[in-house]
């Protein structure tokens, strides 16, 4: 009837899209709705209504940070040093890589962090390819990387922004007979510059049986 009105719900299903290309990023859903009702004014000539409206959504970026620990790293060009399997009071290095991919948007004010484990240290060495190197607050044990800017497809397509530092771990009596904590859980916080958007991911902490090195995983538990 004349002034009502109504709401009609509905449902879209997203077609994947794949980032094949630099240039595949700002990716925009649209949606055309129009209605129609055969009942016109009398001053109108046309035998039907027609209403049109269209509606736009950006779609959000998605970056991602992989946190992993090695004991042997020779790729890194780090040398690590101490006693493996790791022995209580004595000290053992290990390097930690943070790695990041970057999706369908290009982001800014990229940061990753992560506090050292109690009996752990920062050995000033570190590098990156992105940003400026990881940096190191005592008082807090806390690792900081600030990365700016990563470019869509960063880590999808080709190589991924990395950054590298080395800790020395000293285990304690406590720790016999079990994996000592090397880091603990690993956070990242960035802006979309498609959606103006903070767009977040966590990693897990990393202790010494460090699955991502393959010379050494489940090898690190504390002994005598």
């Amino acid at each position: 009837p004349p002034g009502a009105s109504g709401e009609v719900g509905f449902r879209i299903k997203v077609r994947d899209y794949p980032i094949a290309k630099l240039s595949d990023k700002n990716f925009i859903l649209k949606v055309d709705g129009q209605i129609e009702s055969p009942t016109v004014p009398s001053s109108v000539a046309a035998d039907r209504t027609i209403g049109i409206a269209s509606h736009e959504v950006k779609v959000g970026g998605q970056i991602n940070v992989d946190a992993r620990g090695f004991f042997r790293d020779a790729s890194a060009g780090i040398l690590n040093k101490g006693p493996w399997p790791l022995q209580a009071g004595k000290a053992t290095n290990f390097t930690i890589h943070w790695v990041l991919a970057n999706y369908g948007t290009d982001v800014e004010n990229v940061q990753v962090k992560a506090f050292l484990g109690g009996n752990d240290r920062f050995t000033g060495i570190a590098k990156s390819t992105a940003g400026s190197a990881p940096t190191y607050t005592e008082a807090t044990q806390e690792v900081v990387w600030n990365v700016g800017n990563v470019i869509a497809g960063k880590g999808i397509l080709g190589s991924p922004a990395e950054a590298i530092f080395q800790i020395e771990a000293t285990p304690s009596s406590s720790d016999l007979g079990r994996f000592m904590g090397l880091i603990q859980e690993t956070s990242l916080k960035a802006i979309d510059e498609f959606t103006d958007l903070e767009l977040s991911d966590k990693d897990l902490p990393i202790n010494t049986s460090l699955p991502d090195d393959p010379t050494a995983a489940n090898q690190g538990i504390v002994t005598q």
